[in-house]
């Protein structure tokens, strides 16, 4: 074998034209498949190969050997494209052999067709059994639809309650087995490019046809083999190792099951039960897609990872609905104790398809200070959470949104521990900054050991707390350096030992802390995470006289470094920050690519209820829509009601106006430094802020499902908690943002759970979580006249209307079928 081949076929690219399509190209080794090369798979080919052989001549550098995997949806012309991919490398002198994955599943496709079917049946029964709605008829019923083959077509659960808790739980089991080793032979095929990429020379390739007595084994020579190519849809699976360059073809379901027709490869592809199955196995294309090193969109042009995701989210793919389901927030402990608590109560049949994610505050991390802020590190608190209860919340179909603190962690931490012990010897003794050499040549060292930068590098710089942000660190050998502290610090002496508090900067030109950062985000991952919330991201960037808050472009360039590493595990960023709107922060980070935080609803919806006027809102919603900003927004949260960010967007003599309306209700005012004029955010539970109106609450949460973007929900907000005056008591000085974490036992979540205000919330969150009409590819538009609000979608067949008048509190809400007027969905509050 030529282990130079692929290297002189990258040397040639700059000379190379498509070589001619002849009979003899290496199409895929799977029995009886018939590959029919049309002019789209030429010109998918010619686009993709230029941009592969450098890849593969960089994987083939030490052995000569590279491993590629086309993969996406059958109607994507996936086969075809490996196929003169193959024939491509051999043109250019690189030996080069297609594989088909379809060799690899553990049953031929007749017994993996009925096992897929027996799983998603079993499933939905169990289910049923679990919610207490299998009787003698409806077991009977189900049978009859097993008989005609419907029990997967969701037009017949319409008014049957038991059937959509069959079709749901018979889902999560069926995804739980595709695409899984329990369906694949991932090891197998594994086993494969081990050896293939070990040089052997004759490789023993399984077969698979039809029929159960047409398996065997093809003896391949691989001896003048460079490029191993595989076309499968499981290509990118995280289950398969060793494919050095996975290629993405986009498709989506219905051209998969076009294709399959055209192909006539299985039976009864229109069938509800295949739209499911494709469905599933198009969430995992895309749960793997940020692995892929090249993506192709369906009209053959190259796709970043960023625009496939928000293709996707305009498709209405896996991405895209799913995010737009309701997002739990709570802490751990927030009811009864601890995070099993929480999933026992979502597991109830009251909050039952009431929200798709849950967004669990850091205290679910080893932390020390600022109810989980400051972090020790991100291992489970074991007193708070198990990775049990983590699994029931993806049993559940719920992923979560995990914080990850960029800027600093606990002096508790082990890298600071290590640092403190070991001194100058500490392999951490960079993993933090040190203040003097960050500022040497910048100012003049004082008697107290530390730098005094010149004015000219500080009279810009952003400061959390009064004087410099320094915390002296004493050494193992006495001497005591200082090292950058942009938060919270105590310090003191017990038994002649010094003992700290505190939160350290991270030093971001350090490699370990890329390496910490890396191994925090797959940890993550691991939980089941899908949206990260960067917490103090922008205080993470530091350069002598800048602010040192959001620094350009240095911020921007360290959240791109972030997003690369989050991609290799799937994770969306939300970076956090608060800004006023005339800044146009929320802009400048949509228009990157983020997510971003709606920090400005809280406020617009109180105003809106002050003032009798929905206009802001109506702004505020088709400013959404018209500049594509995907958000994630809230009512209440952890923290305070913002009041800095509306600045710019209301006037301002109207922000204090809502100031005081919210401190006459028992709120408490945080502003920056104590500052006048530096509004910041308002202490309160938004049902207090709201003067405990239930009316108020539900039109308010109404708005919110209405609203572009990801609804995040307060767990005190949805249980209508009143400002905890007795826990701000408790907590001290500083203690004002306990006014809204009342933590609820579970009777009292029992029993608040009976309250109509309550049960009306989670009809809203259920409305919005499993209706399609409330997908990224609809179209949202905004009238506001006098105190009414209008807000609409519009996605396939059904439109949504929420008609609101803040004057009464009032409002309707009609979702229809378009194409047959039919309500589909009716809620009202006169």
């Amino acid at each position: 074998m030529d282990k130079n081949a692929v290297s002189r076929a990258a040397a040639a690219l700059p000379q190379w034209e498509p070589p001619a399509i002849t009979g003899g190209i290496p199409q895929g080794d799977m029995p009886g498949d018939r590959v029919e090369i049309r002019q789209e798979h030429i010109d998918k080919a010619n686009t993709i190969y230029p941009l592969l052989v450098p890849m593969a001549a960089e994987a083939a550098r030490q052995t000569g050997r590279a491993v590629v995997a086309v993969c996406g949806g059958s109607g994507v012309g996936k086969s075809e494209t490996a196929s003169l991919l193959s024939h491509y490398f051999r043109s250019a002198g690189a030996g080069a052999y297609t594989l088909s994955g379809d060799n690899y599943p553990r049953r031929i496709p007749v017994y993996n067709d009925a096992e897929r079917v027996r799983i998603f049946r079993v499933g939905g029964m169990r289910g049923m059994l679990r919610a207490g709605v299998y009787s003698d008829e409806t077991g009977a019923r189900l049978r009859s639809l097993w008989a005609a083959e419907t029990d997967a077509d969701p037009r017949e659960a319409a008014g049957k309650e038991w059937l959509k808790v069959y079709q749901a739980e018979g889902r999560k089991a069926l995804a739980r087995y595709l695409g899984t080793p329990s369906e694949q032979d991932y090891d197998e095929l594994t086993a494969v490019i081990a050896a293939f990429k070990g040089g052997c020379r004759m490789l023993p390739l399984k077969r698979m046809g039809r029929t159960e007595d047409e398996r065997w084994y093809d003896t391949v020579d691989f001896s003048q083999i460079n490029v191993l190519v595989i076309e499968w849809t499981h290509g990118n699976s995280d289950y398969l190792e060793g494919v050095d360059i996975p290629v993405l073809l986009n498709s989506t379901p219905e051209e998969t099951r076009a294709h399959r027709r055209a192909r006539a490869r299985d039976g009864k592809t229109d069938s509800p039960f295949t739209t499911m199955v494709l469905e599933i196995e198009q969430q995992e294309l895309d749960h793997c897609a940020h692995k892929a090193k090249i993506i192709l969109s369906k009209s053959g042009s190259v796709l970043t990872y960023d625009q496939y995701r928000s293709m996707m989210r305009q498709e209405g793919g896996r991405m895209g609905r799913h995010d737009l389901g309701a997002m739990l927030n709570a802490y751990p402990d927030s009811i009864g104790g601890r995070l099993g608590d929480i999933a026992a109560m979502l597991e109830k049949e009251e909050l039952k398809d009431a929200f798709t994610s849950f967004y669990i505050l850091p205290s679910l991390y080893h932390s020390d200070l600022d109810r989980g802020f400051c972090v020790v590190d991100y291992d489970l608190s074991g007193n708070l959470a198990q990775r049990a209860d983590l699994d029931r919340l993806r049993d559940l179909g719920i992923d979560l949104k995990l914080d990850f603190v960029l800027n600093h962690a606990s002096v508790m931490s082990p890298q600071f521990q290590d640092l403190l012990e070991k001194g100058q010897e500490s392999e951490y003794l960079d993993f933090f900054i040190d203040w003097n050499k960050f500022w040497d040549g910048c100012g003049e060292m004082t008697g107290g050991g530390y730098v005094q930068p010149a004015p000219q590098y500080i009279e810009k710089m952003f400061f959390r707390k009064p004087g410099l942000p320094i915390l002296m660190v004493r050494f193992p050998d006495g001497r005591e350096v200082p090292y950058w502290n942009t938060f919270y610090q105590k310090v003191w002496e017990e038994n002649g030992e010094r003992k700290y508090l505190g939160q350290m900067d991270l030093n971001i030109r350090s490699p370990k802390v890329w390496e910490f950062y890396e191994q925090t985000l797959a940890k993550l991952a691991s939980y089941g995470a899908k949206i990260i919330r960067l917490d103090a991201f922008a205080y993470a960037p530091k350069s002598p006289g800048k602010k040192n808050f959001m620094n350009e472009p240095e911020t921007w360039e360290l959240l791109e470094r972030v997003r690369q590493l989050a991609d290799r595990y799937g994770l969306t960023l939300l970076p956090e920050i608060h800004a006023s709107y005339g800044e146009g922060v929320y802009k400048v980070i949509a228009g990157k690519g983020y997510a971003t935080y709606d920090f400005f609803l809280p406020g617009l919806i109180i105003d809106a209820f002050e003032h009798r006027t929905g206009s802001y809102l109506a702004r505020w919603a088709e400013e959404l829509v018209e500049n594509h900003i995907f958000t994630v927004n809230m009512l209440g949260c952890h923290d305070g009601i913002p009041m800095l960010d509306l600045k710019g967007l209301l006037p301002d003599e109207r922000i204090q106006g809502l100031i005081d309306t919210l401190v006459s209700r028992g709120g408490y005012v945080k502003n920056l430094h104590g500052a006048k004029n530096m509004y910041y955010q308002v202490n309160a539970t938004y049902y207090s802020a709201l003067g405990e109106d239930s009316r108020k609450l539900l039109l308010s949460r109404a708005v919110q499902m209405f609203m572009p973007g990801k609804p995040q929900v307060w767990y005190l907000d949805l249980f209508a908690g009143k400002n905890d005056y007795a826990a701000m008591e408790r907590a001290g000085k500083d203690g004002h943002k306990e006014i809204n974490r009342t933590n609820l036992s579970v009777p009292e979540m029992e029993e608040r759970l009976e309250m109509d205000v309550v049960q009306k919330q989670l009809e809203l969150l259920r409305m919005r979580s499993c209706f399609d009409v409330f997908s990224p590819d609809a179209a949202v538009s905004a009238r506001a006249e006098g105190s009414r609000l209008e807000l609409k979608w519009e996605a396939g067949d059904e439109t949504a209307l929420l008609a609101a008048d803040f004057a009464g509190s009032a409002f309707d809400i009609t979702i229809r079928n378009r194409s047959t007027n039919e309500v589909k969905f009716e809620f009202s509050q006169k």
